[in-house]
């Protein structure tokens, strides 16, 4: 069952594929005067780089909780740290040509000349790192299986939390004044996505395994969630601070691919955040049965699902470069439009924020019966948003931060509206409505000045479409008739 829930970090290939191409960084692109990376290259390095991550966070949670947090070590996890570990290393060596190969644009097998890799490794800050990372991950594999107690976990864990952070050094974060912050930054958020990450499966594994002591599968998950809870609260300020060193203000956010970037992982966030709560709330005290495993594993599934898409999102983000800023005359990314007015209202309605009813008599406020009785003018509303929101930032009839905070107000105005509507018991035709609208309303924006390629379109409808699908399952769930107080479940999560 374990394996079946980490099998959600896959989605974050596919995830990371599409939005590349999206970029047109997976095409070889020739330059006079500059070398042409070949598309082996292009392809090989941001899927290295997600198997490097994806191992490192595996092993810091394998640590974390086999280590410190179980009420004594469990070796079938440091086991598995030990193994992750030699699966980051193998990235971390498969790195070195492939680096090789972007930097000079050489075929990969020509990457492997000793002079042109010693030079790299030596003489140059990303190769002195890597070497660091290399050594380090290997002390990790070699002492996974030597941990004893809790100082030896402690030392192994701060050895895998060293080798996380060095990437941090090396990137963007060199091209910008902020350096030292960007830097200290990225590294707190690389650390605080492999322990939540990766502990989350761990403690699923922990926690569904055979034998285990009901008191200790409790003690160890309670001690978890707190962990869970400080590594989100890092998260969201490491990468508030780190979105704040790149871009200029709200123009450049809504405006730019990298921007859009940075927003799709907000939403992911929010809706991980969610989760995560009613995770806390339903599963963790009722982890000691098989019943309370079952629903932790719902659970966790669906987050390692979001985590898998948010950790792609996060390796291509890596490989865009940071905007230079928005300037007036800029259009709205069609993924802004998307994230702004469909997929942050579903997570707002998936959490709660829905007028409720407050007076004595017990009737819904005014909104709510407006929404629920007339949906589909809500639906034209958001689509009408999508529509003209781009035009008028593009217009510049005001200051591009100006035009676009508004324009992203408005947008998650409308949308949130149409998502209490389609929640309503006549919700279906307005999300059917939007279903068809969405995608000339897209392409409309983009008639006029194309700014973005048919691909970067099409996966803004496919996100779209994918939200309006994911508002029809928590109508469905919202409105089924309950005729006995039910267990929660998670499924709206999907």
């Amino acid at each position: 069952m374990t394996r079946r829930v980490a099998l959600g970090l896959l989605a974050g290939i596919p995830v990371l594929l599409l939005v590349l191409a999206s970029l047109d960084a997976l095409r070889e692109t020739g330059v006079v005067g500059l070398p042409v990376v070949p598309w082996q290259t292009l392809w090989g390095l941001p899927l290295d780089r997600w198997l490097r991550d994806i191992a490192a966070t595996l092993a810091l949670g394998c640590v974390v909780v086999g280590g410190l947090l179980a009420p004594r070590p469990d070796p079938r996890l440091l086991r598995g740290a030990s193994l992750a570990a030699l699966v980051w290393l193998a990235a971390l060596l498969a790195q070195i040509p492939l680096t090789v190969s972007e930097l000079l644009g050489r075929p990969w097998a020509d990457s492997l000349d000793p002079i042109i890799v010693t030079s790299l490794l030596a003489q140059t800050q990303l190769g002195q790192l890597l070497v660091a990372q290399i050594a380090i991950v290997g002390l990790v594999a070699v002492l996974g299986w030597a941990v004893l107690g809790r100082v030896t976990g402690a030392v192994v864990l701060a050895l895998a939390m060293t080798a996380a952070m060095l990437p941090a050094l090396a990137g963007h974060s060199g091209l910008h004044a902020g350096h030292t912050a960007a830097s200290v930054s990225l590294a707190v958020h690389l650390v605080s996505v492999g322990v939540w990450v990766g502990g989350l499966i761990a403690v699923c594994a922990y926690v569904v395994a055979p034998g285990r002591r009901p008191s200790d599968a409790v003690t160890t998950l309670r001690r978890f969630s707190v962990l869970a809870l400080v590594c989100v609260l890092l998260l969201a300020e490491s990468g508030l601070l780190n979105a704040s060193l790149r871009v200029d203000g709200v123009g450049t956010l809504m405006t730019t691919p990298y921007g859009t970037l940075i927003l799709a992982k907000s939403v992911v966030l929010c809706a991980l955040v969610v989760l995560g709560w009613r995770q806390r709330r339903y599963a963790v005290p009722e982890a000691a049965d098989a019943t309370g495993h079952r629903l932790l594993l719902r659970f966790a599934a669906f987050e390692v699902l979001l985590m898998g898409i948010a950790i792609g999102l996060a390796v291509a983000l890596s490989r865009t470069a940071p905007p230079a800023g928005a300037i007036a005359g800029d259009r709205i990314t069609t993924g802004s439009l998307t994230l702004l007015a469909l997929a942050l209202p579903l997570v707002l309605v998936w959490a709660g924020a829905r007028p409720s009813s407050g007076r004595s008599d017990g009737r819904a406020p005014w909104f709510a019966r407006i929404t629920a009785a007339y949906p589909e003018p809500f639906a034209v509303i958001v689509v009408v948003a999508a529509f003209a929101a781009p035009l008028i930032v593009a217009s510049a009839a005001l200051p591009i931060g100006l035009a676009t905070l508004l324009a992203g107000v408005v947008l998650l105005l409308a949308g949130w509206a149409f998502a209490i509507a389609a929640t309503g018991p006549r919700g279906v035709p307005a999300i059917v409505l939007v279903m068809v609208l969405w995608v000339p309303a897209l392409w409309w924006t983009t008639v006029g000045e194309p700014v973005e390629t048919w691909l970067q379109v099409g996966v803004a409808v496919l996100a779209g479409e994918a939200c309006l699908a994911l508002l029809l399952v928590v109508r469905a769930r919202r409105n089924r008739p309950r005729t006995a107080e039910p267990a929660p479940d998670p499924v709206a999560a999907a």
